[in-house]
């Protein structure tokens, strides 16, 4: 079993070995442009313009005539940064990107005995796909999440390859967006909470990046204000960090939101920043987290070392504000492990690294547990205990054509606890269902938690299946419905739907809902079982 002493020897070697950035291919026959934008897409917060832009911008040897339409065959791209992705304004390579599609006439579908050729490699849609128009590249089975944090424009007169946005010596940018949610509750809570409460948020992301390309600071505050429960509002720091790019490693110290994780049921290692329960019972939503992050890449893999020197308690919404606890959660009785508490030093370890369509990640995490253990107390109320924990992890998705495998399994010792979870299934997507330009896609995926019924979160012997829907029209309509059933409790299960569509260049409606059911006093969702609802949100960008 490794141990922190094991994995800061994995460190030095990985420092030892030859620096490379991070690469992508190389492309056969089978690749798309749009696939290796995914995999190079850092978060959802760059569009995919900005990736195809900076993968085109920064590879320029890998495109035959400098066409975004065709890879040349073995060629490996370089994945720029998510700096550099973020330098070209997202209106401009939205533009260019149209542009380019506008200049192109795709190709209909193949005959079935016809050949593929061998070079060039189309990078437009997947070859399965018949196209009459230019229209955006449709993408395959994806883990992202489906649903964009930055509205798409329609398209624009095209732009030539001359024309298209040009780096500046330095560059800096400002979005912000302001969001209204409306929550539509089923029935009145069990603390007689009301049943439509209102959330008003407000997020800015500021960056900077110098002429050299190697100093950036990011910045991105967000507020929270929740009409009918003061305990729901929130003032945070998502990023707030400088990073330095060296040749074939990076730097950062500061504040920022990481993500761990490929499955869509639930996201087992992800353990470095602490969930915003507030925003979601699925605990995607994260708060900012103070680190230092160093960065190795080479031929050998990608290595990352975490230092976090504070902790972020877990935000709890008081009964009046919904999907909270049955008892009010009393943040002024926590109760650490360590005695350092939040000032505990925690260390993370992760090492990645790609096998053709294998992308693979191990972990390692000690410090505070994320999760704590809720206490009743003599006051009616719940104390948080927040174990040390260790944590060994596991995630891994692999593409076949057609289908995504995802796996994430995790060592867990924490407390009281010693166990073993994981999550794993697959998502088969089908292109062009219902004789339309639609993608839909079938998941599934099983659950398992060695704790059995003293697991704290449902998830212990669940099975996941759910359909995913992607309209590909200009307005980027998507749509998810899942259902989560537990095999040992018939009447226990809970269902989800989620939504997106953009009402104008600057407006986007999401839909996000919820039905628990359950009648055993001992299960994670009884709690929840009148706390069905449905919550609209208008976010408006600018």
């Amino acid at each position: 079993m490794l141990g922190r002493t094991s994995c800061i020897a994995l460190l030095a070697w990985a420092l030892q070995q030859p620096a490379q950035a991070a690469t992508l291919g190389p492309v056969d026959a089978n690749t798309t442009l749009w696939r290796l934008a995914l995999a190079a897409r850092p978060d959802e917060q760059v569009t995919m313009p900005q990736v195809i832009y900076a993968l085109w911008q920064h590879n320029p040897a890998a495109f035959r005539d400098q066409n975004l339409h065709y890879l040349l065959k073995g060629a490996q791209l370089k994945v720029p940064s998510r700096e550099q992705m973020l330098a070209t304004p997202a209106e401009q390579a939205h533009q260019w990107y149209y542009g380019e599609l506008a200049k192109q006439q795709l190709p209909t579908r193949l005959a079935a005995a016809q050949p593929a050729k061998p070079e060039p490699v189309a990078t437009a849609p997947e070859p399965e796909v018949a196209v009459a128009v230019p229209q955006p590249i449709r993408p395959p089975a994806q883990p992202a999440k489906p649903v964009a944090t930055t509205p798409r424009p329609a398209p624009s007169p095209a732009v030539t390859p001359a024309q298209a946005p040009q780096v500046a010596s330095s560059t800096s940018r400002l979005q912000q967006e302001l969001g209204f949610e409306q929550r539509f509750f089923a029935s009145r809570g069990l603390a007689a909470a009301e049943r439509s409460p209102q959330l008003l948020s407000y997020r800015a992301l500021w960056s900077y990046e110098d002429a050299s390309r190697k100093h950036q600071l990011n910045l991105e505050p967000y507020l929270r204000w929740h009409r009918a429960d003061s305990d729901s509002n929130l003032v945070d720091l998502q990023q707030a960090y400088w990073r330095y790019i060296g040749d074939g490693w990076e730097f950062k110290a500061g504040i920022d939101t990481l993500f761990w994780g490929v499955t869509e049921s639930q996201h087992l290692v992800d353990v470095l920043n602490q969930s915003d329960l507030v925003a979601g019972v699925e605990l995607e939503a994260k708060l900012g987290q103070p680190m230092l992050q160093l960065r190795r890449s080479g031929n050998a893999g990608t290595l990352d070392l975490f230092v976090l020197p504070y902790f972020r308690e877990r935000l709890f919404p008081s009964p009046q504000g919904r999907l909270s606890p049955p008892l009010p959660v009393n943040h002024d009785l926590a109760w650490y492990e360590s005695s350092s508490g939040k000032h505990n030093l925690d260390f993370a370890l992760r090492y990645s690294q790609r096998f053709a369509g294998l992308d693979l990640g191990l972990s390692f995490f000690s410090g505070n547990n994320r999760e704590p253990v809720l206490v009743p107390t003599a006051n009616a109320g719940l104390r948080p205990l927040y174990y040390q924990m260790e944590q060994y992890g596991l995630d891994l998705s692999w593409v076949q054509g057609d289908w995504l495998w995802k796996l994430e399994s995790i060592y867990r010792r924490s407390g009281p606890f010693d166990y073993v979870a994981a999550t794993g299934g697959f998502e088969y997507t089908r292109v062009g269902v219902f004789g339309q330009s639609w993608d839909l896609g079938w998941i599934a995926e099983y659950q398992y938690d060695s704790r059995g019924k003293a697991a704290t979160l449902p998830g212990q012997n669940d099975l996941f299946f759910g359909w995913r829907l992607a309209l590909n029209d200009i307005a980027g309509t998507e749509f998810l419905f899942g259902v989560l059933q537990d095999l040992d409790q018939r009447q226990s299960r809970s269902i989800k739907l989620e939504g997106a569509l953009r009402l104008t260049d600057s407006l986007r409606l999401s839909l996000n809902g919820w039905l628990f059911q359950s009648n055993n006093p001992q299960d994670a969702l009884f709690w929840l079982r009148r706390d069905d609802y449905l919550a609209l949100q208008l976010t408006y960008f600018f």
